[in-house]
């Protein structure tokens, strides 16, 4: 009985022993993860790799590095948030969409420095492709904010942005005397205009740079208000001048205002051969976050990796709230699906969707912000000038702003000061009617679900 005993204890021990020995093998391997790292967040190719509890043991940052999903010639690329601009990054003033924490420095999880409720307009100090510095000028604070909490005012004229090392010359000529060299991605305030030159000042220096060298919030503008002309749809920039969809050619100093495309983008740095070219003008599909950590590594010195290597987050993350919470809200527009009245839009400082009646998921594209909802009985889908065919999912522009104002224009001999949709009625036969804050009446125009072709309503 005792070796029977004795002969089970051993087969016990080992059984043991070889238990605890997969388990550390296991520990130590899953703790062990290998990862690439990279000389920078741009870098192609990998420079190396580390066991992840290596890297992490020499942590020195962390960041956030925005990529986009875009669209250049039919085909799909995506790109660093570094090789792109956006409008929103020439602004010289922002509005805030939501209440909105501003940091003490331009890292997730930074300390709070103060905070803004909506509707506050910053000035920026710098920005890049994710973040801004900005002060609120009535209480002088300064600190940095994500740009996604933000929309950029249309009165704003905004900077021009060198896409190349650029000359600063004496006079508005190629042969003139050069002054210094600007730096590609320098912001510069334009002074005047001249011949294809803009007047700028860089670092105490006035001088001329060529238009062909910067971008400008005009570069985005879908449509633009001329101090003689009122809003007019816009077609593209040739150095000094803008041309509109109707082919005029007017002097880029007598606009005042812009309304841009919220999804273009312009390429500022080259990343492959095939892809498109510096000053290419992109649409943007959809937007991620990769999470970025440096270490100080003993054999390679600083390096980068990916800390989501499985994963990425969307900058547009939506938020899900109750209806409960949603009650506490002021609401500014509700609409419910025909014959289905579970699902819905609602309208309440950022636009919420629901398919259950109790839950609403906001639509990240709307947040923080308030817009007429409608919803169609042909299954239609409208928030402001932005419709959906599947139920609120994804959503697309339906109104050619330069079409309509034109045919404001043409109906009541008046140029619009601007165009605000305040309500969206779904009509009988396929027919939609919005209701138009023009600036200088209000009207109502309606068209087929499927048209561009506006009627004046009287």
């Amino acid at each position: 009985m005792f070796s029977i005993s004795l002969a089970r204890m051993k087969g016990m021990r080992i059984v043991v022993i070889v238990f605890v020995f997969l388990f550390f093998e296991f520990s130590f391997a899953s703790n062990s993860q290998v990862l690439s790292f990279y000389r920078n967040q741009q870098s192609l190719f990998s420079s190396g790799q580390a066991r992840r509890t290596e890297l992490e043991k020499a942590i020195l940052s962390r960041e956030l590095s925005p990529w986009f999903r875009i669209t250049w010639n039919k085909k799909e690329y995506d790109v660093p948030g570094t090789t792109l601009t956006k409008d929103l990054q020439l602004t010289r003033t922002l509005i805030s969409k939501q209440k909105t924490e501003i940091l003490k420095s331009p890292q997730p999880g930074s300390a709070r420095s103060f905070s803004i409720p909506a509707n506050t307009l910053v000035v920026v100090l710098k920005v890049d492709s994710f973040w801004a510095e900005v002060v609120e000028p009535k209480q002088k604070l300064k600190g940095w904010v994500a740009l996604h909490y933000f929309h950029p005012p249309a009165e704003d004229k905004g900077v021009f942005l060198t896409v190349t090392d650029s000359f600063l010359l004496q006079h508005p000529k190629d042969s003139s005397e050069i002054i210094t060299t600007i730096p590609r991605g320098y912001r510069l305030i334009p002074q005047k205009f001249e011949k294809n030159y803009v007047k700028v000042q860089y670092q105490g220096r006035s001088g001329y740079i060529d238009l062909s060298s910067v971008i400008g919030r005009s570069d985005f503008a879908m449509w633009a208000f001329h101090t003689k002309k009122g809003w007019l749809g816009i077609s593209h920039r040739e150095n000094e001048f803008l041309l509109t969809v109707d082919k005029q050619k007017l002097k880029l100093e007598d606009f005042l205002a812009y309304a841009s495309y919220q999804n273009r983008g312009i390429v500022t740095q080259k990343t492959n051969d095939d892809g498109p070219s510096i000053r290419s003008r992109v649409e943007i599909i959809s937007k991620k976050a990769h999470r970025w950590t440096q270490s100080l590594l003993t054999e390679h010195g600083k390096v980068w990796w990916r800390s989501d290597e499985d994963h990425t987050q969307s900058l547009d993350e939506a938020t899900e709230i109750s209806s409960e919470q949603l009650m506490k809200r002021r609401l500014h527009g509700v609409a419910f699906a025909p014959g289905t009245p579970l699902k819905g839009l609602v309208s309440a400082d950022g636009v919420f969707r629901t398919e259950d009646g109790k839950n609403w998921q906001e639509i990240p594209q709307f947040s923080g912000q308030n817009f007429p909802v409608s919803i169609h009985p042909e299954g239609v889908w409208y928030v402001g000038n932005y419709r959906s065919y599947d139920e609120g999912k994804t959503f697309e522009p339906y109104i050619m702003w330069d079409k309509l104002t034109q045919q404001i224009q043409d109906n009541l001999h008046k140029v619009p000061r601007h165009l605000r949709i305040t309500q969206i009625e779904p009509m009988s036969h396929s027919r939609i009617r919005i209701f138009l804050d023009t600036g200088v009446q209000k009207i109502k125009m309606q068209a087929h679900i499927l048209s561009q072709e506006w009627s004046l309503v009287k």
